[in-house]
């Protein structure tokens, strides 16, 4: 076979050859330097991963939805992260989704086929994507019909676009932005759950976090908008009240009961001296900017 033909996660990796015959140390070790080629692709990817940040702080902000569309491993890190967004950022479900070839089953459980089947993918976008919306189409080898065909779907339909890709060469003619991630080839041949999958976690964790920032969801570097639906969140949604508004853990904990468990509304209620309503309305004329209503910037 031409090995000039081949995508790169598809060559063999001459640096773990000899994988099968190492100890459990080397194994670790030997996998561990491949990671690194991970965290070293999403660097040179920053300029496109801002790009996306940019278009999906300014979709979110206007109303319109970010999708996230893959298979296999690609398409579940994409339900990950819009699932992750929600309890992180305070967001609605239907604000940030993900879809993932063979369907909710296909989570847990590879559905064969599924992402050779462009036709559906394009379904399964244009069940989800209106004009406006933000689709971000992931796929490793930058090949997979379902990916591709939903892109171009979405592209007609007057989504904006982009593709994240493993693959210089894959196919982003329906893309606005093409967030090429170097890996090259895995540790294991083809397997691209490791490297590919690592640098598409990180830079889709780029995409909402600096969105997100963007959108006054962050202040500073807290979570100010997370929903505090356990013990953990609640620890935490009090500790940022009792951090920013410069109080006492009990102050902190009374406040966040009188705000309805919003924590910026909590932290405004405190240092403005104002009530629950007045707070509220402070931030909606601010559009959430807690930084704004602090500081005046």
């Amino acid at each position: 076979m031409n090995k000039n033909n081949l995508i790169a996660t598809e060559t063999i990796n001459p640096r773990t050859k000899k994988l099968d015959r190492a100890a459990a140390l080397q194994v670790a070790s030997l996998i561990n330097r491949e990671d690194k080629v991970a965290v070293q692709a999403v660097q040179k990817a920053a300029k496109p991963i801002a790009r996306a940040i940019e278009l999906a702080a300014k979709t979110y902000l206007t109303g319109h939805k970010i999708i996230f569309i893959g298979a296999g491993t690609s398409g579940r890190l994409g339900v990950l992260e819009a699932v992750e967004c929600v309890p992180t950022f305070g967001v609605k479900p239907t604000d940030i989704q993900g879809i993932i070839a063979g369907g909710k089953k296909a989570m847990f459980r590879s559905q064969e086929g599924a992402e050779d089947n462009a036709t559906q993918g394009a379904k399964d976008i244009l069940a989800k994507a209106r004009a406006n919306d933000f689709v971000i189409g992931l796929t490793a080898s930058g090949t997979t019909p379902y990916v591709l065909g939903a892109l171009e779907a979405a592209k007609k339909n007057g989504c904006h676009s982009a593709l994240l890709a493993c693959n210089s060469k894959a196919d982003a003619t329906n893309a606005d932005i093409f967030i090429y991630l170097p890996t090259g080839p895995e540790a294991l041949n083809g397997s691209t759950r490791m490297k590919a999958g690592s640098a598409t976690k990180m830079a889709l964790n780029a995409i909402t976090t600096g969105a997100m920032a963007r959108a006054g969801k962050i202040y500073e570097n807290l979570m100010v908008d997370v929903q505090p639906t356990n013990q953990k969140l609640v620890r935490r949604a009090i500790r940022l009240i009792g951090t920013i508004a410069e109080t006492d853990e009990k102050t902190a904990a009374k406040l966040l009961k009188a705000s309805g468990n919003k924590v910026k509304t909590a932290i405004v209620m405190h240092v403005k001296k104002c009530t629950r309503t007045q707070a509220d309305q402070l931030l909606k004329k601010h559009h959430g900017f807690l930084r704004e209503i602090l500081h005046g910037k």
